[in-house]
């Protein structure tokens, strides 16, 4: 019966739409690339909470395309909700870019969205601990793409009752409260080339059939998580490399939470586990007690993960994860990471950290 489920739970996803039809934006990936995003011209051009031409103006109504004249933090009086078939063309702020500090910002319910080169740090200044960073609940078709997203309270990224989601080239790193980096419930969904850093579980959480490829978690105490509490998915874990660091009680936590339940196709994975400042991982394809797939369940999970290896994706990241271009905050989670085991530290506020403003760091 669990292997008639498992193969009617991978066919519910073969049958979706092509994901190479309509590309969200050229070069993006995965099962949220089908986003739509939206069209109409609309430019943020203050960065007062509120008012006309404001960021909360601007997601207020859905089919915005929407752009930035300014740069700089928008500090959220209140969580900001987004609007569905929105594009954030976040990489059109004049340097040093733009993002949006103290509250969450949700697509719960929404669909279509696209949000690229954005920065959400939440931090000690919400005021509602059940809140995260991005907030995608029962959310449809959303991709984010070179995001930051520190200091998420509830989780950084929500995600539960997503579908056809991806999460790339981000960073989601030193989250507050809870600790946890991601939790998607059904998906699909594809996580590719994120840095992951200093959380102490869900890198992600995932009960959903799932693309997991070039990324890295560094200084983790569980990495990649089902959490073994129902649910029959299938999951493409290729070339990702997890780092040990000062935070981490037991390196074989880089898998947390798989049981028989779950079919896994791994191959290219490696984990640095002895903490000595050196890239010199070693084979990491046993994720718990998984079944072993003897090829991806996602026909697209090859063609994404390319030639690049493990120690490959670690450059590609390092070099290109999070909003450009890279600030304060993102230099010192970067930095971090580049200690190979030396360095980190799980927090529970942004303040800790020593970066200016209180830890937000400044735009």
């Amino acid at each position: 019966m669990a292997q008639s489920k498992r193969i009617l739970a991978s066919f519910a996803f073969i049958f979706l739409p092509s994901l190479v039809s309509a590309l969200a934006f050229e070069g993006a990936v995965g099962f949220g690339s089908i986003a739509t995003g939206g069209t109409s011209p609309f430019a943020v051009t203050t960065l007062a909470d509120s008012g006309t031409g404001s960021f909360r103006d601007a997601v207020s109504e859905s089919g915005r395309n929407i752009t930035f004249s300014v740069s700089g933090y928008i500090v959220l009086e209140s969580p900001v909700s987004l609007s569905s078939d929105l594009t954030i063309n976040g990489q059109t702020a004049p340097s040093p870019g733009i993002g949006v500090m103290g509250r969450e910002v949700s697509a719960s319910g929404k669909t279509n969205i696209i949000v690229r080169n954005f920065r959400m740090r939440q931090g000690t200044e919400e005021t509602d601990d059940g809140k995260s960073a991005f907030n995608m609940g029962d959310a449809s078709n959303v991709i984010l793409d070179h995001c930051s997203l520190e200091y998420g309270v509830f989780d950084t990224v929500d995600a539960v009752g997503a579908v056809n989601v991806t999460v790339s080239n981000s960073i989601i790193a030193l989250p507050i409260g809870q600790q946890f980096g991601a939790h998607l419930e059904t998906g699909p969904s594809t996580w590719y080339a994120n840095l992951w850093v200093s959380a102490h579980n869900r890198q992600p959480l995932s009960k959903a059939n799932t693309q997991y490829i070039n990324n890295v978690v560094y200084n983790y105490q569980a990495g990649y998580t089902v959490a073994n509490t129902g649910g029959i998915f299938s999951h493409d874990i290729i070339s990702n490399y997890f780092i040990a660091g000062p935070s981490t009680t037991s390196a074989s936590d880089d898998y947390f939470q798989i049981d028989d339940n779950q079919s896994v196709f791994a191959t290219g994975n490696l984990l640095d586990s002895n903490q000595d400042g050196v890239l010199n991982g070693a084979a990491a394809n046993t994720v718990g007690s998984a079944q072993v797939l003897s090829s991806p369940w996602a026909p697209t999970s090859l063609t994404i993960a390319g030639s690049l290896t493990a120690a490959e994706a670690y450059a590609l990241v390092i070099a290109n994860a999070g909003a450009s271009p890279r600030d304060e905050v993102d230099a010192f989670v970067v930095s971090t990471v580049q200690s190979l085991g030396t360095e980190g530290a799980i927090i529970t506020d942004q303040d800790s950290t020593g970066l200016s403003n209180d830890g937000y760091g400044t735009l």
